[in-house]
């Protein structure tokens, strides 16, 4: 992928998880071991009609206050239709969802590998939540994917 797509795409990430569903009100995340979700799971899940060999790979799990969990994902084999004709980025790198909306997206796990690095988008994301200014999904990995596409879309330019 280009590297300006990829830029691009991590900030188009950032910018709606700030404008995210759950909002933080300055309250403090924990990184934890989850029973279920473990770093470097590699999920099927629900995904959206076009990107049926689409995955999801568990990077972190965080709980907030040592109450809600949000595990945070990569999302593999997507397609961002690109409406200026210019690249069409193939992975989001780092989403944070509520360990409810991941729940309703999972079918399977297919394996487990290493992690991806994902800190760059992480840490990005981590700023603006420590100045609460980020939030996280609390709809499906499929949902969060059509919106993104609709982001994209706007900030290209393209009315769809």
């Amino acid at each position: 992928m280009y590297r300006s797509t990829r830029i691009a795409v991590c900030l188009l990430v950032l910018v709606f998880t700030i404008a995210s569903f759950a909002k933080n009100t300055q309250v403090h995340l924990k990184e934890v071991s989850d029973e279920k979700y473990k770093p470097g799971q590699v999920w099927s899940y629900k995904t959206r009609t076009n990107e049926s060999e689409s995955t999801l790979t568990i990077l972190r799990v965080e709980k907030i206050d040592g109450k809600k969990s949000i595990v945070h994902i990569r999302v593999d084999r997507i397609v961002l239709k690109n409406c200026s004709g210019g690249p069409e980025p193939e992975q989001l790198p780092h989403m944070p969802f509520s360990r409810e909306a991941i729940d309703a997206s999972v079918l399977k796990v297919l394996r487990t590998g290493e992690v991806p690095d994902f800190h760059e988008g992480y840490s990005e994301r981590r700023s603006a939540w420590d100045s609460g200014k980020a939030g996280f999904y609390t709809i499906t990995v499929a949902q969060a994917l059509d919106v993104s596409q609709a982001t994209f879309n706007q900030g290209l330019g393209c009315s769809k």
